[in-house]
């Protein structure tokens, strides 16, 4: 095995946590605590929310999107024939896009929607 697989593998491990994540957030989704996303704040209150088991299955879905993506991006570290720019490009320019996307479809989408308004 390369170290270009191993590197993948490591890779696509953090991937499958993303999709574990998401799976647990969609089958707890019934408890009416509301899961959080950003792991520097505390997750809403789900007071503040309309639907928490919605807003929890929401979470659940980015998540193992984001776990899917997320194994994408690694695909260049297969293919390691002088292919530096490419593993630079897609693996770290794409994971910045990746978590900026992540972010906007949280914040734009998942509680535009489900937070109560004022």
């Amino acid at each position: 095995m390369t170290e270009m697989t191993i590197a993948y593998l490591i890779w696509l491990a953090v991937a499958l946590l993303f999709v574990v994540l998401g799976v647990y957030d969609i089958a707890n989704a019934e408890k009416g605590k509301a899961f959080g996303f950003y792991n520097i704040s505390p997750p809403p209150k789900a007071e503040s929310l309309t639907d928490v088991k919605a807003y929890n299955r929401a979470i659940g879905k980015l998540l193992i999107g984001a776990g899917l993506v997320f194994a994408l991006l690694g695909l260049p570290l297969l293919f390691e024939d002088d292919n530096a720019a490419v593993i630079v490009l897609v693996g770290v320019l794409g994971s910045i896009a990746w978590v900026i996307g992540m972010v906007l479809v949280y914040e734009l989408g998942i509680m535009k929607k489900y937070r109560k308004k004022r």
